[in-house]
């Protein structure tokens, strides 16, 4: 049979271990709902890049169409007037002209975008190794929660009388005889 002391020592012991297994677990599952935050994340991401470029494609189609639509007007009226030469060349070098700036504004502003995405993808991650970092800091392992086990079961040992109960020890003195 233990002594009381023994058995509320050992309760604490075990106690104290469910804690930090307790604790423990609670991390994990705080680091792995990162992660998954993370993947969604990435997912969203590459959904906008694939819009941006969608959208980037669509805008350069419209613009060749519109453009198309000026040259066939600028050589329907040249032909209509009878006009021809510098005149009709300039008018249409212009139209090739405004599709060509337009054209480059279209992209720049789709690398843009894909540039903005690609900041705000870095940002999740850093977010993300963040909360990794502080669910990880937040886990007691090894040496650690060795230590805690064993001061929660000697500090109960002790506050159940476990040392006080201990017998006296007496010192035997022995006294030389000449």
């Amino acid at each position: 049979m233990c002594s009381p002391a023994l058995a509320v020592a050992a309760i604490s012991a075990v106690g104290s271990a469910s804690k930090i297994s307790a604790t423990n677990k609670a991390a994990e599952g705080a680091q792995e709902a990162a992660v998954n935050k993370q993947s969604a994340m990435n997912i969203q991401r590459m959904q906008e890049m694939e819009d941006v470029s969608k959208k980037t494609g669509m805008d350069l189609t419209n613009l060749k169409r519109e453009s198309l639509r000026q040259q066939a007007s600028a050589r329907v009226a040249a032909s209509e007037s009878g006009v021809s030469g510098a005149s009709t060349l300039r008018n249409l070098g212009n139209v090739y002209m405004q599709e060509s700036f337009n054209a480059g504004s279209i992209v720049s502003l789709s690398e843009s975008q894909v540039q903005q995405i690609g900041v705000q993808s870095q940002a999740d991650f850093l977010s993300t190794r963040s909360a990794v970092n502080q669910a990880e800091s937040q886990k007691t392992t090894g040496a650690a929660a060795a230590l805690q086990i064993g001061v929660a079961a000697a500090t109960a040992y002790a506050t159940a009388g476990g040392f006080a109960a201990a017998p006296a020890v007496t010192p035997k003195v022995v006294i030389p005889t000449p």
